[in-house]
């Protein structure tokens, strides 16, 4: 056949070189995922002790850290680590933010209870006494329902936060140690390490409905969700993380990870999760389509066990004492091309 001579458009050519260009970007940025690196300790002024689990109010760019050890909610710039303000409110563990409402739901250990904070004014907005010590929290933005976790113990409380009442405890196996709520599907889903399960609440009947196994992943620890790709990613204190299928409880891929996981935190952006370790290190896993591959551990600091992602900045925070003086240390995204 003669081939063709006829020359291509200037507007369509401007498209296949712009197509070509972003291409080149989506391949350029998958082959090279990598872990985010280290940056400088920031020390806490006046602060001692160890942290629980840490979260990021995204809308307003703060990290919002649980001091359990120094009594206080520390509240900080999450873009460079500033510390705004800390709410002296006791021993706290977790806390969950509600972002239509701007209202923050902090579990109180010592003196056990939900604690509510306005996140315009950080001051206490009511609260609600429980009858255990509370330990890991969730949010409910359809039902106005926060979920709190017996620490060590065998319930959640749904507590709504309008009124400030438990409206049910809903009984599960012992120990619970990570707690999300999935928009998508409209469940709550609760890692359970000593029945190496995941636990499944609906939240219109407040009621248990399914336990599924972690296996090969064992005594569960933190746990992150993809809802839009409906996918748990629990991580064992066995050095395992698995990816569950969030509609059919079905394990679809595991990878290595470092060993006493405790928080979990994940980037739906970089497809990357981030499980932190007491013994010093977070591990990096990228989520693709074929299944979890590990990317590499990142070095923190002994005892550093809480993690949480900016998904602005993808700045991945962590935090930790060293027996004197209390630190966060930020983890910055790869750059292209690493």
């Amino acid at each position: 056949m003669k081939a063709l001579n006829t020359p291509i458009p200037h507007s369509l050519s401007r498209l296949l070189a712009t197509g070509s260009a972003l291409l080149c970007m989506v391949t350029g940025f998958v082959a090279s995922a990598a872990p985010p690196t280290p940056g400088s300790p920031i020390a806490i002024p006046n602060s001692h002790g160890g942290f629980d689990f840490i979260e990021v109010d995204q809308q307003n760019s703060r990290l919002l850290a649980p001091h359990t050890r120094n009594g206080t909610l520390d509240v900080f710039d999450s873009t460079s680590g500033k510390l705004i303000k800390q709410c002296w409110l006791g021993a706290t563990q977790s806390l969950a933010v509600d972002a239509q409402s701007g209202k923050y739901y902090i579990a109180g250990s010592d003196k056990p209870r939900l604690v509510t904070i306005d996140s315009k004014t950080l001051e206490s907005a009511g609260e609600t006494t429980l009858s255990g010590p509370a330990d890991i929290v969730t949010f409910d933005p359809k039902n106005h329902v926060a979920y709190v976790c017996h620490d060590d113990g065998t319930e959640v409380w749904a507590v709504d936060v309008v009124s400030n009442k438990v409206i049910a405890s809903i009984s599960i196996p012992e120990g619970p140690e990570g707690i999300v709520y999935d928009e998508k599907g409209d469940r709550i889903f609760v890692n359970v390490r000593k029945t190496n399960e995941v636990v499944v609440i609906d939240p219109d009947a407040n009621k248990v409905v399914a336990k599924w196994s972690t296996a090969p992943a064992q005594a569960p620890h933190g746990l992150a969700i993809d809802s839009g790709m409906h996918r748990l990613f629990a991580a064992g204190g066995n050095g395992q993380l698995v990816e569950i299928d969030s509609g059919s409880g079905k394990v679809v891929s595991s990878a290595k990870i470092a060993p006493k996981v405790d928080q979990v935190a994940y980037d739906p952006e970089l497809k990357q999760i981030y499980s932190a370790s007491g013994t010093g290190v977070i591990s990096v896993v990228l989520a693709k389509n074929s299944g979890l591959e590990s990317i590499g551990d990142v070095p923190t600091h002994s005892g550093a066990h809480s993690v949480a992602v900016d998904l602005k900045t993808h700045i991945v925070w962590t935090a930790y004492s060293d027996g004197n003086a209390s630190y966060i240390l930020p983890l910055k995204p790869a750059e292209p091309g690493q």
